[in-house]
């Protein structure tokens, strides 16, 4: 099996590879791509092709749609197959993308996994002071202040800050330690919920069910008028 995946779910897909011995084709790319939406679709498209020309005949995305970011990636032999979500929380979570919307407390929780923490949202953090001292040489303290406010504007969104975690996990009290600062330093109420594994051994195990979308050559995913991820011809 032959997986391309955004990194932020390597750490429970290598606990999970190790727990049920798997030993799938997995290649990670960095979770940055996913504010650099143009790129995302670039690099992707250049691993599917990368595998085509090996002559894999099935090909796993470990995406959501991502605001688009898969918009356009397709095959010209090999089928595609992606989970059928906006994003990758409910891959973590366990639930169809249907389920959401209760689950997250109507859309206002702050999501945080192991692999967030890892790759995002902790160095976020800790490169703030780097980024105030850039827009302070670049824009003056002023602006730079402002910049800086702007940057936190988006978190007024949120209620409350929610770690995904999982029974048996390695590191789980670091993981938790983690999450509380972030939660923390974003002034939002803590909690948490245990993610079921089903939906991450779906994904590893093929991706034969529903809450899979299968593109056949020269199709590619985007989203209908009711917002579900469908299977359209590449135009």
């Amino acid at each position: 099996m032959h997986l391309l995946c955004c990194e932020v779910l390597r750490p429970e897909l290598q606990w999970l590879c190790d727990r049920l011995a798997l030993t799938p084709d997995i290649r990670y790319l960095e979770q940055g791509l996913h504010d650099r939406p143009d790129e995302l679709r670039q690099r992707l498209q250049e691993a599917v092709n990368e595998l085509e020309a090996r002559g894999v005949p099935r090909i796993l995305l470990g995406y959501g749609f991502c605001g688009r970011g898969l918009w356009g990636v397709s095959t010209c032999r090999a089928t595609l197959v992606m989970p059928r979500v906006h994003d990758c929380i409910p891959v973590l979570l366990g639930c169809a993308q249907q389920d959401m919307e209760s689950v997250s407390r109507e859309g206002s929780t702050y999501w945080m996994s192991p692999g967030w923490l890892r790759y995002s949202q902790l160095d976020f953090i800790q490169r703030r002071e780097e980024r105030q001292r850039e827009f302070e040489q670049r824009y003056g303290k002023d602006n730079a202040d402002f910049l800086m406010d702007q940057e936190r504007q988006w978190l007024r969104n949120y209620t409350n800050a929610c770690l995904i975690c999982r029974d048996g996990f390695p590191s789980s009290a670091e993981v938790e330690r983690d999450a509380r600062f972030v939660a923390e330093d974003a002034g939002l109420p803590y909690r948490s919920v245990t993610g079921r594994d089903d939906f991450l051994r779906a994904l590893l195990t093929g991706g034969h069910d529903q809450r899979f979308l299968t593109l056949l050559p020269g199709q590619t995913p985007d989203v209908d008028a009711d917002g579900r991820i469908v299977a359209t011809a590449k135009r």
